[in-house]
């Protein structure tokens, strides 16, 4: 119980010690309590650009526990999200020449500013791989499920990279 106890005691002063913050507290201290989240409308990619959007606020709310506000005058931060391409690429073929495996692969830019800082540009990729059965025709709702995916991936690198920009 005592070896325990001077353990963990030292472990708490390793931590707070080396001045240890965890990526939370960073990216808090880079993008404030209330924050602006807007994207730019893509009319080919519509579902897409939406998707972004939600999944901005739902990573800035329920891991970063931050404030979503409607208008830019009373935000403290400002997230702008970007679907800047979509591409579809073969990985696999079958004896017949048909497609097998596809990779969506998508880049996102996601912008952020915060009270009177320049803004920060991150350029974020994923894929995601998804596979088409010999029976089954090659279906719109399979590849929109593999980019939201995709997306999904990408964004989910977003705060860990404003962390390491915010700390340089």
């Amino acid at each position: 119980m005592y070896r325990f106890f001077i353990f963990y005691l030292m472990l708490v002063f390793l931590f707070t010690g080396c001045g240890y913050k965890s990526t939370n507290s960073i990216v808090k201290n880079a993008i404030h309590e209330k924050v602006f989240v807007d994207v730019k409308t893509d009319a080919e990619n519509l579902s897409n650009t939406i998707f972004i959007k939600d999944e901005l606020i739902k990573i800035l709310t329920s891991k970063l526990d931050l404030y979503i506000v409607d208008n830019k005058e009373i935000a403290s931060a400002i997230v702008y999200g970007e679907l800047k391409s979509v591409s579809e690429t073969i990985l696999e073929t079958d004896e017949k020449g048909y497609a097998k495996v596809y990779r969506e692969t998508v880049v996102i830019l996601v912008s952020y500013t915060s009270g009177n800082q320049k803004p920060q540009n991150i350029i974020v990729s994923n894929y995601y791989d998804y596979s088409i059965t010999n029976d089954s025709v090659f279906s719109q709702a399979k590849k929109e499920e593999a980019i939201k995916l995709a997306i999904e991936k990408a964004l989910s690198d977003v705060f860990s990279m404003i962390a390491i920009n915010s700390i340089k």
